[in-house]
């Protein structure tokens, strides 16, 4: 794919207002525009994320997951944590993680690579 110059990951959600608040309010992600309920872009770093209206064919979470590389792990951490956010953290002998998840069930998490 030689031509490929953006990536975008779309995500299923119940309520547009929620999850602009959370992608944008909670996470400190970017909107790039709204289409009223219809479609959301979001920038976090160099990634787009679109978010739709779910229709009836998707269920809620554990459609996809979407990971952020972080290089401060314990500071994002908190600052999640003071807005509210539930993180499950774990680690094994290379990378530390926290997973969370958005109003919909739908799975993130925070990585960094131990040095």
């Amino acid at each position: 794919m030689k031509s490929l110059n953006q990536c975008r990951v779309n995500v299923m959600v119940s309520d547009m207002d929620d999850a602009v608040k959370f992608y944008v309010d909670t996470l400190g992600f970017d909107l790039l525009n709204r289409y009223g309920e219809h479609y959301a872009e979001i920038r976090a770093a160099n990634l787009i994320i679109g978010l739709h209206p779910k229709g009836d064919a998707v269920s809620v979470g554990n459609n996809l997951s979407i990971g952020f590389g972080v290089s401060n792990f314990d500071e994002t951490i908190k600052d999640l944590q003071d807005r509210g956010v539930t993180l499950r953290i774990g680690e094994d002998e290379s990378i530390r993680l926290a997973h969370f998840s958005d109003p919909d069930g739908n799975q993130l998490f925070l990585a960094e690579n131990k040095e």
